[in-house]
């Protein structure tokens, strides 16, 4: 299942996870510092990977779950907005998104 957002908005929430141990791939993690500049978007044509735009931290909700806000800049490209963290202790994390124009 992907994540609808909406074109070129800001605020958007979302969650990412879960986020797991990657010596014995089973445990939450739930203390993990996930600053913007280790999450990383890929938006429908791109050739690279870019970093998110919104300054904040991901937030710990719980179960190695974490939440991370997306501004209109992470979302200005209509179409697969796939995201990429990997935070030293974990398993690699990928979400995928779908922006869709903010009249849909």
């Amino acid at each position: 299942m992907t994540i609808k957002l909406k074109q070129s908005t800001a605020s958007q929430i979302i969650p990412v996870g879960p986020f797991v141990d990657s010596t014995d791939g089973n445990s939450e993690l739930g203390g993990l510092t996930i600053v913007p500049g280790g999450i990383y978007l890929w938006k429908a044509g791109a050739s690279s990977l870019i970093t998110k735009n919104e300054s904040s931290n991901a937030t710990a909700m719980t179960g190695g779950i974490y939440r991370i806000t997306l501004n209109a800049v992470d979302t200005n490209t209509a179409g697969s907005l796939v995201i990429f963290i990997h935070p030293s202790g974990s398993l690699p994390v990928r979400v995928e998104c779908d922006v869709l124009p903010a009249n849909v």
